[in-house]
């Protein structure tokens, strides 16, 4: 509380997990609850998934992919944190899922299963992005494609990456998982350098969400991708997902 604001409030927009953090606190003092418990009982149960859960161990159950985290090159070989305690990251990223959970759940929410359409609206209400062609609204950032619009979010905690995208009506979707994370390396001013990677996982996402497939080099990844330049913090949707 004692580190300086980013901007002046409404003015501006930058990702932050400690908002995250702040709403599970707020959360908590409201309905008397614990955040993971009511999360689970009022969006987890409701939307019908069946793969999604807060951890209470450093270990989740079940098969799953090993995960790595490489640092931009500062673990060398990449490290695992296949097991690891991510109570650190509470209501900000502390959620284990699947793919097809991840898209049930975008389902659900855009097609109104959740929220009263007020409130689905409000979340819908976007600002840029500075650097982005991407905007963002309340915990949903909304992307344009050759093919339409399409909302979601990503997801990032060491070792483990998500992406998931829906169009508004939920019929087109993707969400992808990585085991390895901060692979890129860094350039002059200590920026992540385009990687083959990150075209590949542009060219998949286009070609899922749109039904065609796209060259994109270096260039068009960083301009023109469905992912460029998005918030990708330590956190959020499901970034500690098992793949099952």
């Amino acid at each position: 509380m004692a580190a300086p604001p980013f901007g002046k409030p409404g003015q501006g927009y930058h990702y932050s997990n400690t908002n995250y953090v702040l709403a599970g606190l707020l959360l908590r003092k409201v309905t008397g609850q614990s955040p993971e418990s009511y999360i689970t009982r009022h969006v987890i149960r409701k939307a019908g998934l069946r793969h999604t859960y807060f951890p209470q161990s450093a270990t989740i159950s079940g098969p799953h992919a090993k995960m790595y985290e490489a640092a931009y090159g500062g673990f060398n070989p990449p490290r695992d944190f296949s097991v690891y305690n991510m109570s650190w990251a509470a209501t900000a990223g502390s959620l284990i899922s699947t793919m097809p959970d991840l898209n049930r759940f975008y389902r659900a929410l855009l097609g109104g299963e959740l929220l009263a359409p007020a409130e689905l609206r409000q979340m819908k209400t976007t600002v840029p992005i500075e650097g982005s062609f991407m905007r963002y609204g309340l915990g949903l950032l909304q992307t344009t494609s050759a093919c339409g619009d399409f909302w979601g979010h990503n997801g990032l905690v060491l070792g483990a990456m998500t992406w998931s995208l829906s169009s508004a009506d939920g019929r087109r979707q993707v969400s992808l998982g990585f085991n390895l994370t901060r692979y890129q390396q860094l350039d002059a001013n200590n920026q992540p350098v385009t990687s083959p990677i990150d075209d590949a996982m542009n060219d998949y996402l286009a070609q899922a969400a749109c039904g065609t497939a796209k060259k994109a080099g270096p260039s068009a990844a960083s301009k023109r991708s469905l992912t460029a330049s998005a918030p990708n913090d330590q956190g959020l949707t499901s970034p500690r997902h098992p793949a099952r």
